[in-house]
């Protein structure tokens, strides 16, 4: 189910009231669809990258691969000149990093002034981690008591008394989400390059982790454009560095907490209160050694979370192979249906071709016509009564069992009921191969 959401997002299509307001075409890419979740193809200023931006889907001209387009407007960049840092960005490759794939100035938007698109893999069928953990609404129905006012400040213990916290993440989730961010910090930081886009609103998040079933997978997105936005990487790298430290620690923080204000200096008791109380002290030590200043000369390292995490590394690593396994099942039924697909194809380019209405080849004994009344005994069988029979694993066992050749015997009736014959799959396989060389040959010389 999960495979067949993500085509369905896949294969998406907005409505002709947005697709006449998009180009035809921009660089490579085609078939524009707006992303952003506000009014279609209406800019709005991003809070982490400083210019107005919108975000598209679109299909690549060559490939046909969707794609994730990001388009930053009234940014004066000579793309040209930032060579190095594009490419030091496209040769980071990691399965929670939305890989950026280039980086091109345009002017195909009709704007008076070109814009700069950034081009990365479309992850489907996934929503950020802001709107998955932190929506007001589905927190107030499951009874989670804010230990903040609306004004913002803190609430005393006592007033949380006899609440329910049952909003709270699991600590197993937080744990995947610890191990799943840690290795992508710890992949940029070896480069050396740093994420700067550690926030709610850019980590994305699949559909699985709403559950709590423990097989959350997530990806950044948007690395790299702070970087070429500033146009380098050098000078400024190490402390960019330590920021993404403390970004790692705040945004676990937040998530813990399940708010989205408990990192800011004026809740961060408060926060760690939350924390203490109903986490391990794993999980409050790891946030605490990221979050607060170090005490020491020596800079901080993501190498460091690795003990806080332990065992737990392990847990991950089961899942990912038990989500591994899963999606492997499902591509094994899609082969096989492919295959029965593939055989239903060529049955039916086969049979009842008007071309074959005057040759002579064409008789009631001949290969197609068993292929015909075998056709008829897989899809338009019906009851003692002459009611359909309507048995998707009926025709499933015929195909399979015709494809693999089967000594099985079947009974074989015409449609006037004048004609009977029994003949056994490994017959009907042979039929049909004499048969549909016959027409592969007709169709590469004319004749047969």
């Amino acid at each position: 189910s999960e495979l067949l959401r993500r085509n369905q997002t896949l294969m998406a299509c907005a409505n002709l009231d947005v697709v006449g307001a998009m180009p035809e075409r921009v660089g490579d890419y085609y078939n524009l669809i707006p992303l952003d979740s506000s009014q279609a193809n209406v800019p709005h200023k991003s809070r982490t990258f400083r210019y107005q931006t919108l975000s598209y889907k679109a299909t690549h001209i060559r490939t046909n691969a969707t794609c994730y387009l990001k388009r930053i407007m009234g940014c004066k960049l000579p793309v040209a000149r930032l060579y190095d840092v594009v490419e030091a960005w496209k040769k980071i490759v990691h399965a929670n990093i939305v890989q950026l794939r280039e980086v091109f100035l345009t002017k195909d938007f009709d704007d008076e002034q070109p814009s700069i698109v950034f081009v990365y893999d479309f992850i489907p069928y996934c929503e950020t981690l802001q709107k998955r953990h932190f929506n007001a609404t589905s927190s107030l129905l499951k009874g989670w008591s804010n230990p903040y006012n609306i004004s913002g400040e803190d609430r005393p213990f006592s007033a949380g008394k006899g609440t329910s916290n049952t909003s709270l993440l699991s600590e197993s989730l937080v744990w995947e989400y610890v191990v799943q961010i840690s290795s992508l910090i710890r992949t940029l930081h070896g480069v050396p390059l740093a994420c700067r886009c550690l926030n709610l609103s850019r980590i994305l998040v699949d559909g699985d982790s709403r559950a709590g079933r423990g097989k959350s997978r997530i990806w950044v997105s948007g690395v790299g454009i702070a970087d070429i936005l500033d146009g380098t990487i050098n000078g400024t790298v190490h402390q960019h560095i330590l920021n993404d430290l403390q970004d790692f620690g705040r945004l676990i923080l937040m998530l813990a907490c399940n708010s989205s204000v408990g990192a800011q200096k004026e809740h961060l008791q408060t926060s760690l209160e939350i924390v203490q109380r109903n986490y391990s002290n794993d999980l409050k030590n790891l946030i605490m050694h990221f979050l607060l200043p170090s005490n020491t000369s020596k800079p901080k390292t993501i190498n460091e979370c690795m003990p806080m995490i332990g065992a737990r590394f392990y847990a991950q690593i089961d899942n990912s192979h038990v989500r591994g396994d899963n999606l492997e099942n499902e591509l094994t039924k899609e082969l096989d249906c492919d295959r029965l697909f593939r055989l239903i194809c060529k049955l039916d380019a086969l049979l009842e071709r008007p071309e074959h209405s005057i040759n002579h080849a064409w008789s009631e004994t001949g290969d197609r016509y068993i292929l015909k009344l075998f056709r008829d005994f897989i899809f338009h069988s019906v009851g003692f009564d002459g009611e359909p029979i309507l048995d998707i694993a009926h025709i499933v066992q015929c195909l399979n069992k015709f494809d693999a050749g089967s000594h099985d015997k079947i009974c074989l009736t015409s449609r006037d009921e004048q004609n009977v014959m029994i003949v056994s799959y490994s017959e009907l396989h042979q039929a049909f191969e004499r048969a549909f060389t016959e027409l592969t040959n007709y169709a590469s010389t004319g004749s047969t």
